[in-house]
């Protein structure tokens, strides 16, 4: 008895099988919506990456101008004038391998150069700082800095 009744309820339902208009307009809407997630996630991180490259890449730059500079006052290639400045402008975002003629992300190196008094000393010091600037997609200013002191040999 229990089985006549379910067939027949199962026949009475194979008539009406499908989706409705309204259920597939709800599918629609969830997979569109969870599809703008999707998207807006991956631009973000994108947009991330590519603000860690150019941070990354100032950092090596600016790690390599101060080292130009320490390598310059220990072999006492520096004037022996008071305080000394310097700048140089690099690209963050250059390619070698495409060739790019222009820059997206310019940045300005600066070393300011000191002379540091020791009295107990014979020794020559000088102080080195070093730091670079740079805009941002958005329009902000970025600034990495270093100092270091560094003995000049003769």
């Amino acid at each position: 008895m229990i089985l006549k009744n379910l067939k027949r309820e199962f026949t009475n339902n194979s008539l009406n099988e499908g989706f409705t208009l309204v259920e597939l307009l709800v599918g629609s809407v969830i997979v569109a919506i969870a599809s703008l997630a999707m998207f807006t996630g991956i631009d973000y991180i994108q947009k991330s990456s590519h603000r860690l490259r150019i941070k990354e890449r100032a950092y090596e730059e600016l790690k390599s101008y101060t080292e130009l500079w320490k390598g310059k006052i220990a072999a006492n290639d520096v004037s022996e004038g008071g305080d000394l400045s310097f700048s140089k402008i690099v690209c963050l975002d250059h390619n070698p391998s495409t060739q790019q003629i222009e820059c997206k992300n310019e940045a300005t190196l600066y070393a300011d150069i000191n002379l540091i008094e020791t009295q107990n000393s014979n020794a020559k010091r000088k102080g080195v700082k070093t730091r670079i600037e740079w805009e941002t997609a958005l329009g902000a200013n970025q600034m990495i800095d270093f100092y270091v002191e560094q003995m000049v040999f003769k």
